[in-house]
């Protein structure tokens, strides 16, 4: 099965690498923040260099060179940093490798797609700069973004 949320881990290291550079004024070295998320400096660098050509950083040139956010962290949302990585937002909500009910009437199908809406809604009303937040030493704990999602009600419904 799929996971309902499945970000890749190209993109979760571009996630933690721009909310790095948005701690130092905007700029970082792939291999500093490499280090700091315990990936390949290589790896790193390709995912960074593939946000140059999306125009969310620019490359750096020259002695302590590295890279730059184009725009400040806090105009620079998830969902940008996702769909440019990942591409526009799939459209996929079956669970299933294989649907099983062949049917867009589907509970689960239904069920899927709000979450994915959701979860489109929060990638894009959180930022990079959102994210820093999770790595500044007054800020221990990562953002909290539950006010965006659905309450659940605390005691069980009634049967009728």
């Amino acid at each position: 099965m799929d996971r309902i949320v499945c970000i890749k881990g190209g993109t979760n290291a571009a996630l933690h690498a721009l909310a790095l550079a948005a701690l130092q004024d905007g700029a970082i070295s792939a291999s500093e923040a490499a280090a700091r998320l315990q990936v390949s400096p290589s790896y790193l660098s390709k995912i960074l260099q593939d946000l140059v050509s999306t125009g969310i950083v620019e490359s750096l040139r020259g002695f302590g060179g590295g890279f730059s956010l184009k725009k400040p962290a806090g105009e620079i949302s998830c969902l940008d940093v996702v769909e440019a990585v990942e591409g526009a937002s799939l459209e996929r909500y079956c669970l299933f490798e294989t649907p099983v009910c062949g049917s867009k009437d589907c509970a689960i199908h239904a069920l899927c797609k709000r979450l994915h809406d959701e979860l489109q809604q929060v990638l894009a009303s959180t930022s990079i700069a959102d994210l820093s937040l999770s790595f500044s030493d007054a800020h221990n704990k990562p953002v909290d973004v539950s006010s965006e999602l659905v309450e659940v009600p605390s005691e069980p419904m009634e049967s009728v």
